[in-house]
């Protein structure tokens, strides 16, 4: 399976229509640098994939930054993995507020976001 290392973190390919992505950065503030991440993330994979996004390390973000990503439209699905209680109820809040264009649910056990990534249509990860 395929990797890439883009501005923001890694993204690393699951299966032929699931992608992990891992942020390293501890902040995703500047819009420029997210969308370069997104463009590498879609020059490499292609478009209309099913997400898992690892932001756990990340402590802070912009309104501009959340609504860029809401945006997305060659997006099928995104499944958030959270540190804890807290931090989903705030994910919770942005999934709320932000409504982004495709299916998105937050979770604490990677497992079980899988499990419902491939609920919503993408492709168990390859062992």
């Amino acid at each position: 399976m395929k990797t890439t290392t883009t501005p923001l973190g890694k993204a690393e390919q699951l299966s032929d229509n699931l992608i992990k992505v891992t942020t390293v950065l501890k902040k995703a503030t500047d819009i420029k640098l997210v969308q370069r991440h997104v463009e590498e993330i879609e020059e490499h994979f292609g478009i209309d994939h099913y997400y898992l996004s690892d932001p756990r390390s990340l402590i802070s973000t912009t309104l501009e930054v959340r609504q860029y990503l809401a945006n997305q439209k060659e997006i099928k699905a995104i499944a958030v993995l959270v540190k804890n209680g807290t931090t989903a109820m705030l994910a919770n809040m942005f999934v709320s507020f932000s409504r982004p264009l495709y299916p998105t649910k937050v979770f604490k056990d990677e497992t079980k976001a899988i499990a419902w990534l491939v609920s919503q249509g993408a492709n168990a990860p390859k062992e």
